[in-house]
């Protein structure tokens, strides 16, 4: 199979199919004629997340290194039909964190597959917890490959505070999209399952200082797994998550209100006055 047509098709959404060569290595060979047959709403979405990954990669681009077939497989099949800019950011760095020069480490497979399970709220919900969790909790000395650890890690969201970051329109109902994401996001482990939401009287019953409606979530391995591999740091253990040290960033910012705070510590909470997340 020739690869130059895929390779042109997609390194066209790009503006050049060296950068495609560059992130796969010799898995590029693999990027097959089919492309050709494509939908131009869908290199373009491929394209899109492939230029996320060469973001995420930055100077690491030019080391040594492929993406496993079986993760390009998986990235061609999910993000073609994927509009969101969000998920794209997830894709591209599972895709960049992907690369390696260990031919047999496929895990960013399995992690491509759980992405194009969450809806386009669970996966946002994801986001923005985690990158609550890192701003809380950034410089604790806490183990999250520990439950110990990560219940120190627990937080309380006012509904304001999610609402804003969720963006909702009119048309959207956020108790019932509340509802799914919590329970979703739970199902796949990206959260504990001890995680509450609801009025102040069902909080208190295990955060006494609740003083509002919202939500409580304790960060899951998991969770704390995706959140690394999404900004294109799989190489990175989970408590790399709160070391300030640690570089993470992405184009994404996340607007919010203040109110969030830990339960464990009552002086870790999100103050920030410019409410942005990123």
């Amino acid at each position: 199979m020739d690869p130059g047509t895929g390779l042109t098709v997609l390194g066209g959404a790009l503006g050049s199919a060296k950068v495609i060569e560059k992130i796969l290595g010799p898995t590029a060979e693999y990027v097959g004629v089919g492309l050709k047959d494509w939908t131009e709403r869908s290199v373009n979405n491929v394209g899109r997340v492939f230029e996320k990954a060469q973001e995420k990669l930055g100077s690491r681009i030019d080391q040594p290194g492929s993406v496993p077939p079986k993760v390009l497989k998986k990235v061609l099949e999910e993000a073609s039909f994927s509009e969101d800019e969000l998920s794209a950011e997830y894709y591209g760095g599972v895709l960049a964190s992907s690369r390696s020069e260990v031919g047999r480490d496929d895990r960013g497979a399995a992690l491509i597959a759980l992405i194009g399970r969450l809806t386009s709220y669970q996966i946002r919900s994801h986001f923005f917890f985690y990158s609550l969790l890192r701003v809380v909790f950034e410089g604790l000395d806490a183990n999250l490959g520990d439950s110990v650890g990560r219940s120190q890690c627990r937080l309380f969201i006012p509904f304001p505070s999610y609402h804003v970051a969720l963006d909702f329109s009119e048309g959207e109902n956020p108790v019932v999209i509340l509802t799914h994401v919590m329970f979703g996001l739970s199902r796949e482990n990206l959260i504990e399952t001890d995680f509450r939401f609801g009025d102040v009287d069902s909080l208190r019953r295990v955060y006494e200082k609740a003083d509002q409606a919202g939500i409580i979530f304790t960060p899951s391995v998991l969770g704390v797994e995706l959140f690394l591999w999404a900004h294109g740091r799989g190489d990175l253990p989970i408590n790399s998550v709160l070391d300030p040290s640690i570089h993470l960033s992405t184009g994404v910012q996340i607007p919010t209100v203040p109110g969030i705070r830990s339960i464990s510590f009552p002086d870790r909470g999100y103050p920030k006055p410019d409410g942005v997340v990123t």
